[in-house]
């Protein structure tokens, strides 16, 4: 029970990561992603166990803004995990999708109001993301369920939610300034959210525009190369569970890239994307997941390292 009350909610993020790093390994081989599914679902098992026999601490865990906001990537990862399962079990993994949206969506809105309705500046973070975004997961995975309607309302809902939230989170960062150091990770997110809505598009959109893509990837290399500017800050930082946000911003941001470059080469101008850089962001993203992967697993076997972590007080 003491090794359960070690698994961390932030921990979701990294299941999350990992199964999208299954995706944008697949192409290279399919026992690799299998690898990264079993992964996947084994964290999230053990975030469920932590939420079936620790309740309590998982609610006052709950109680902390960066922690609440990241509990969306819980039902983010099992999204991943159902498209996972549809070859092999496609009613059961329907189900599971189906079940992991709604309570993506009604998480959503309960974070939203909570938010709100007590809004302080300062208590405003990168993980906001998650909440207004997140849910656009369910587009990149709707055409495995034939729910592409579903995908493209999700799309434009998580579009909206992105211009809406971004001037909010840019003004907390210059008004208030940087973030406290456990929560530092957590700038990884800023990532996130254009290269997910630009997958998005990509799998829900019969008639794609190449502007629009344009516009997305731009967004989502501004976004990415604020985030490497506070890389090694944050590298040099002790572990904290919000360690978990440097997995699945760089992960869709490979993948987004990767589908861009395939969409954009069969229009007439061609992609101006270099291989050479997708397989780069390739390689960055595998080894910063395996490298966060290493850094969790010490942590939860290594209790003598709970002190340094337990005190985030948003963790994402």
């Amino acid at each position: 029970m003491s090794f359960i009350r070690r698994i961390p909610i932030p921990m979701s993020a990294l299941a999350l990561g990992v199964a999208g790093l299954g995706n944008l390994l697949l192409p290279y081989s399919p026992v690799v992603r299998a690898a990264c599914g079993v992964v996947a679902a084994s964290i999230v098992l053990l975030v469920l166990a932590r939420i079936v026999f620790d309740f309590a601490g998982v609610r006052a865990e709950l109680g902390k803004p960066g922690v609440l906001a990241v509990f969306p990537t819980l039902f983010m990862a099992t999204m991943l995990l159902a498209a996972y399962l549809k070859p092999y079990a496609p009613t059961f993994a329907t189900g599971m999708w189906v079940v992991a949206l709604t309570l993506q969506l009604i998480v959503a809105v309960v974070c939203a109001v909570r938010f709100f309705r007590s809004f302080a500046l300062s208590q405003v973070l990168p993980a906001w993301f998650l909440v207004f975004v997140g849910f656009v997961v369910g587009s990149v995975t709707s055409p495995a369920f034939g729910a592409l309607l579903v995908g493209r309302m999700l799309l434009y809902v998580g579009l909206a939610g992105y211009l809406g939230i971004l001037p909010v989170v840019i003004y907390r960062m210059v008004k208030v300034g940087g973030l406290p150091e456990p929560a530092l990770p957590t700038m990884a997110i800023f990532a996130a959210p254009p290269s997910l809505c630009l997958a998005g598009y990509l799998a829900v959109t019969s008639a794609k525009q190449p502007v629009v893509v344009y516009a997305l990837l731009a967004m989502a290399a501004a976004s990415l190369v604020y985030v490497f500017t506070h890389l090694p800050r944050i590298l040099k930082s002790p572990f904290h569970p919000s360690y978990s946000a440097l997995t699945f911003p760089f992960v869709i941001s490979g993948i987004a890239l990767k589908q861009a470059n395939l969409f954009l080469a069969k229009t007439p101008a061609g992609s101006f994307i270099p291989n050479a850089a997708v397989l780069a962001m390739d390689v960055f993203v595998t080894l910063m997941v395996f490298y966060v992967l290493v850094r969790y697993a010490l942590f939860v076997a290594l209790p003598a390292e709970k002190p340094a972590a337990a005190a985030a007080p948003a963790g994402a």
